[in-house]
């Protein structure tokens, strides 16, 4: 038999005081406990994953910059990239 959401609300409805009577045993508890610590830990496992990613996406980074700045940047033979960022910091001023 498929329950309904309206059988199913008669249902409880209709046996509310059992419901209320109905004490679960602690094994129940603990098993309950027990899945949900499993579930942390397979959430908390990611995080060796995801410090992978971060240092993987830094090292590109650092790579794009100095790939840049060795080969792409038009005036790299006119200012030095140091130079560069020094008049930058020297203009907000």
């Amino acid at each position: 038999m498929k329950w309904g959401e309206d059988e199913l609300e008669y249902f409880i409805r209709k046996h509310r005081e059992e419901f209320d009577k109905y004490n679960a045993n602690n094994y129940h508890e603990e098993k309950f406990l027990s899945k949900l610590s499993k579930r942390f830990k397979k959430i908390i496992s990611i995080i060796p994953h995801l410090f992978l990613v971060f240092v993987i996406t830094f090292i590109i980074f650092v790579a794009s910059i100095w790939i840049w700045n060795s080969y792409l940047r038009k005036d790299r033979y006119e200012i030095t990239f140091k130079q560069k960022i020094e008049n930058i910091i020297h203009l907000k001023k």
